[in-house]
């Protein structure tokens, strides 16, 4: 399930509240007190977030994600933002609180990649339609968000020469260029954040070193707190079993239902000690057997629905995980 951190919401109908809206309607059926600041742990699903931003922008203009994220401040995070106020520079806060991203999104994910012209984020979304007046406010305010962070927490750090943006450019663009100081590319490939080479040795501010130690494990704490079903393992199994009927099982399909690069999937994966492979064989062992116990499909209809394009394939895959051939295992019940 794709989920994101209740405090976006929560600020969301704050600054609203700012403009002299109700933020009552905006969250209602979303789970979020408009007076209640939730823990930064506590998630809600992202069609209700999509709501919440479809209802702010029938009230206001599509600059709006961006006064919202100029709004974020690190400590709105609790435990998560501290973690990242406390590290060294931006590029140990940038891996450090990808590495517990849980406590804020479940499904989409930021990537930082460097070379020797430039430093890159990237976001890599949940997803949606780019026609959804809510995702795209969204997207605005997640791009807009990893901008304010960095302002706020490196010393004097460089902004950014391209912002990339895959939705539509709107009427005009004059909050945009304001906020980030150019005006972004629309109808990009990825949304994308360009910085010069050096930002991940931005010094940051408010650098403890026993601090972010003790924050970060409170960050693990609560990663473990969020229990086995908000892995990314349990995930992936999730998505696997969904196309246990025929459908794409392959890496690049099921990280983009799961909002993220493959590159960022596997190294999840190795996180949590396993691999896509590993998933996938065990997924598909476990549908093997279930089609084959039905006695109502052949082996080769059972090799296709799990994914094997070649029979063959799939008799030698079966041998390897019963000792058995599929004819065997029905033979025996």
């Amino acid at each position: 399930m794709h989920t994101v951190s209740g405090v976006v919401p929560f600020l969301v109908a704050h600054v609203a509240r700012t403009l002299d809206a109700d933020p009552e309607p905006l969250l209602r059926g979303s789970g979020v007190d408009a007076n209640t600041p939730p823990r930064g742990d506590a998630h809600i699903a992202v069609e209700r977030y999509f709501e919440v931003w479809r209802r702010a922008m029938a009230l206001f203009d599509h600059g709006f994600p961006l006064r919202v994220a100029s709004a974020f401040r690190h400590e709105d995070n609790e435990i998560f933002g501290f973690l990242a106020m406390s590290c060294a520079n931006i590029g140990e806060a940038f891996d450090r609180t990808l590495h517990y991203s849980r406590l804020y999104t479940v499904g989409a994910t930021y990537e930082m990649d460097v070379d020797r012209d430039a430093t890159r984020i990237s976001w890599l979304p949940w997803p949606g339609a780019l026609d959804d007046v809510g995702y795209r406010a969204a997207m605005d305010y997640h791009m807009a968000n990893m901008e304010q962070a960095i302002r706020q927490l490196g010393h004097s750090p460089p902004r950014p020469v391209e912002v990339r943006l895959r939705h539509a450019a709107p009427p005009g663009a004059t909050e945009y260029l304001s906020f980030y100081g150019t005006t972004p590319r629309f109808g990009c490939p990825r949304y994308e954040l360009v910085y010069p080479v050096g930002l991940r040795e931005v010094g940051v501010t408010t650098f403890n070193s026993r601090l972010r130690d003790y924050f970060d494990l409170e960050c693990r704490k609560m990663i473990e707190k969020l229990g086995a079903a908000n892995t990314v393992t349990a995930q992936v199994r999730k998505t696997l079993i969904g196309v246990m009927d025929g459908g794409d099982s392959g890496i690049e399909a099921i990280a983009k239902r799961l909002g993220m690069s493959t590159r960022s999937l596997q190294r999840r994966l190795a996180e949590e000690q396993t691999s896509y492979n590993d998933l996938l064989a065990e997924v598909r062992e476990e549908f093997a057997k279930r089609y084959l116990a039905r006695g109502t499909l052949t082996a080769s209809e059972v090799a296709y629905l799990i994914g094997f394009t070649e029979p063959p394939a799939f008799f030698k895959a079966f041998k390897r995980w019963t000792g058995l051939t599929p004819r065997e295992f029905q033979e025996r019940g």
